[in-house]
């Protein structure tokens, strides 16, 4: 039998979980009670697992919706913040894995001035090829 065969037949171990509690089920934030009636209701297991993978979908499509730009990012990493936008960036990074990731790239290359900078020689020869 597939999970999608209790979807008509409603809760088996009533009262049947409320929005709230599926969502926090999905969330990770289960409570014992909970967890017990998912155990033995495969119509509110169901749910919480349709919850998580619109949960997921939804932070594929949206997930930078609320974090600061790439542009801020860089100059987070390039120390060009005033002190105030420098502590809000902290604060969403240890939220944010995403973003916390990007910055973790980002201090983890080399500055782009010491990699593509042209050497005058370079720019000279390329600009008299014309």
């Amino acid at each position: 039998m597939t999970s999608d065969q209790y979807r008509d037949d409603g809760c088996v171990a009533a009262p049947e979980l409320s929005g709230v509690a599926v969502i926090a089920a999905a969330d990770g934030e289960i409570d014992e009670p909970t967890r017990a009636h998912l155990q033995v209701c495969p119509y509110c297991a169901t749910r919480v697992r349709q919850m998580r993978q619109m949960q997921t979908r939804l932070r594929r499509q949206f997930y930078r919706l609320f974090c600061p730009t790439t542009d801020l990012l860089v100059d987070y990493c390039q120390g060009l913040l005033d002190p105030y936008q420098r502590t809000v960036i902290t604060h969403h990074l240890a939220t944010c894995s995403c973003c916390a990731s990007e910055v973790a790239l980002m201090e983890s290359i080399e500055p782009v001035s010491d990699m593509v900078a042209p050497r005058a020689g370079v720019f000279f020869a390329l600009r008299h090829t014309r």
